[in-house]
């Protein structure tokens, strides 16, 4: 996404709820200026 940095992150171990859709992340992301983790499509669905 234009302005934003973020990266592919290994599963977690434990069970983490993306805070956007609060299911079991998926394909896990994490944005560099704030830190925040998200599911790759909600952040992306977000930001559009």
């Amino acid at each position: 996404m234009p302005g934003y940095d973020y990266k592919l992150l290994e599963r977690p171990r434990r069970r983490v709820l993306c805070p956007l859709c609060g299911k079991p992340m998926r394909e896990p992301v994490r944005v560099s200026t704030c830190g925040h983790r998200f599911c790759d499509t909600c952040l992306q669905e977000f930001l559009r």
